[in-house]
């Protein structure tokens, strides 16, 4: 099974047909909406993060998630093989960690962005707001690119890495 961003994952893993980008019909936001991540080959990441809660876990290459892995918001994946060899945290990795997507009672908090980093702890050139299904190119600072928005529903754009 290929991974195919085109597909809608409810927080509650139901799975359904994804009207583009994570939007609903009528072209509104899909707000908790997740997106699978997937690499240039269209193979599913092994470590997939929520891109409005901030939770990540493992799947398989079929994009299913592996028991036992999934994890809260600025805390390390659970899979040795994923996270390798031990090193400080990048700029990157300490900005996702400090967004706050709980409140004091524990509950999500919908419409929060939270970077999505590389596996080596770099800002991943795109980003996209899980809940508002906007992406954009940001530099390896994590700014945003001018002129690189897209909104919702619309091929996303590509990236320029570096600088």
């Amino acid at each position: 099974m290929q991974c195919d961003s085109n597909r809608l994952i409810q927080i509650v893993t139901t799975v359904r047909p994804k009207e583009p980008s994570g939007v609903e019909l009528g072209g509104r936001p899909r707000v908790g909406a997740f997106i699978p991540q997937c690499d240039s080959d269209g193979r599913y990441r092994p470590l997939q993060c929520h891109g409005s809660t901030g939770h990540c876990w493992c799947v398989d290459s079929s994009g299913q998630e592996r028991a036992g892995t999934r994890t809260p918001p600025g805390t390390a994946p659970k899979d040795l093989s994923i996270r390798g060899t031990f090193r400080p945290k990048t700029y990157c990795e300490q900005h996702r960690d400090s967004v706050q997507t709980t409140s004091p009672e524990g509950y999500p908090i919908p419409g929060v962005f939270v970077p999505q980093c590389d596996d080596n702890g770099q800002y991943r050139p795109l980003q996209c707001h899980g809940s508002s299904g906007h992406c954009w190119c940001v530099d390896s600072r994590g700014q945003e690119r001018p002129g690189t928005r897209t909104p919702p529903g619309t091929p996303s754009t590509e990236c320029v890495v570096g600088s």
